[in-house]
């Protein structure tokens, strides 16, 4: 017979350990490890019409995620977050 192993509980007070990656601020270049976080989406090849058994179908444009960062200095001075804002 086979014996399943379980992890062992946590309790809701129990601290761990986390190492918190460095990020750079996208607005003033500064290394980070607070602040906020906005994910974007950058388009690589735009939305086409290509002619699939004789009849027309749209293929959907190609995007990629970006990541941006902004620390808690800008964030307290008031800074606007770069590029335009979407629609």
């Amino acid at each position: 017979m086979t014996k399943i192993l379980t992890p062992k509980k946590r309790e809701i007070n129990e601290t761990e350990e986390v190492v918190l990656p460095y990020v750079k601020c996208d607005i003033c270049g500064n290394f980070t490890t607070t602040g906020l976080h906005q994910i974007r989406l950058k388009m690589i090849k735009p939305a086409y019409m290509k002619k699939v058994d004789g009849q027309w179908k749209r293929i959907p444009p190609v995007m990629k995620k970006v990541d941006v960062y902004m620390c808690t200095k800008c964030v307290k001075e008031g800074k606007k977050w770069r590029g335009t804002k979407p629609i």
